[in-house]
């Protein structure tokens, strides 16, 4: 369904139109809960009257956390049978289904969102061939090699301050922010504007209409070395499963260094910094902390400079703390 709550990424938007008027397939791309489905499908729905054919949304779980992500042959199972084809119909092997699923989407104007996947490998045989078809893709990582087939990227960056708020008074009601904007500021800093954890806040603030934003806002900052604060509340997700989902798909070197960084004083981390920090070789730990940009665990800007959010950093020192406790 289209979503109830949802507030600027206006120029996101606008670039998602001005690329589907090219490109056969677009690849959204950001850090865990930072906003890539709800962007996909509200620009899907939005965009649905140029694909009338129909669309496709296929969950590819990449990063479940229950569960190894669906394989695409089974993946595409469920797509046939989407498309109208019988279960005795539906050819063994991924080769051929392709073919099929590629065939009934020949000379047709579909609009196929493949939410959350976790490779390339995944996504390629579900990418249509035809002209007429556009592939939305949504991922936690990069996915270089769907770039370089010829997908188009879009990363996706935190939202502004205005546009966190706005968010905020969507969920909370406008006459309650304007009454503590003090504590609505706190409350979007605190989130680090990080769209998930917002939206945790946000339903803690609904569920307790009788509770001052002060109150909640007193409690996120007496919890700010830990996640508990935004634990899953009203049926959104948690930001700490959304992040461990990510770091348990990392190498273990580059999963030693994360758990290193909060150590870092500085604003943001170098090659040089990171190797000190590890006490390894710059050239060891170069590729460690490339992969963890390509997972969006920590944010390269500008070149050669290395950021981490404040609420992964409250994850690293939480997962420092538990490795050191194991037997």
């Amino acid at each position: 369904p289209d979503l109830a709550v949802f507030a600027g990424r206006r120029a996101e938007l606008a670039e998602l139109t001005e690329l589907a008027g090219t490109a056969g397939t677009i690849l959204i791309t950001g850090m865990p809960g930072i906003g890539k489905t709800a962007l996909a499908v509200r620009w899907a729905h939005a965009a649905a009257p140029r694909f009338p054919d129909g669309q496709l949304h296929i969950e590819l779980r990449g990063f479940d956390p229950e569960g190894r992500p669906p394989a695409a042959v089974d993946v595409l199972r469920c797509v046939l049978a989407a498309l109208g084809v019988p279960p005795d119909r539906v050819p063994d092997g991924l080769d051929a289904r392709t073919r099929l699923y590629r065939t009934l989407l020949a000379k047709r104007r579909f609009l196929v969102l493949l939410d959350d996947a976790a490779d390339a490998e995944q996504v390629r045989p579900l990418l249509p061939a035809s002209p007429g078809c556009l592939a939305l893709v949504t991922s936690r990582v990069r996915l270089p090699e769907l770039v370089a087939s010829g997908a188009r990227p879009l990363r996706l960056d935190l939202p502004s301050t205005a546009d966190a708020l706005a968010s905020l008074a969507l969920r909370v009601g406008a006459e309650r922010l304007a009454a503590e904007p003090g504590a609505a500021d706190e409350l979007v800093a605190r989130s680090g504007r990080l769209p998930l954890a917002l939206a945790v806040v946000a339903a803690r603030a609904v569920a307790r209409p009788d509770f001052p934003l002060a109150a909640i806002a007193t409690e996120l900052r007496h919890h700010a070395d830990t996640l508990d604060a935004f634990a899953s509340a009203a049926g959104c997700a948690d930001p700490r499963v959304a992040f461990t989902g990510s770091y348990r798909r990392l190498s273990p070197r580059a999963a030693d260094l994360f758990r290193l960084l909060p150590r870092h004083p500085g604003p943001d981390l170098t090659v040089a910094g990171a190797a000190a920090l590890a006490g390894l070789p710059p050239d060891e730990v170069g590729p460690a902390l490339r992969e963890l940009a390509d997972a969006h665990l920590v944010t390269e800007h500008p070149p050669g400079h290395y950021t981490l959010h404040d609420l992964l950093r409250v994850l690293a020192a939480e997962l420092t703390a538990l490795h050191e406790a194991a037997p």
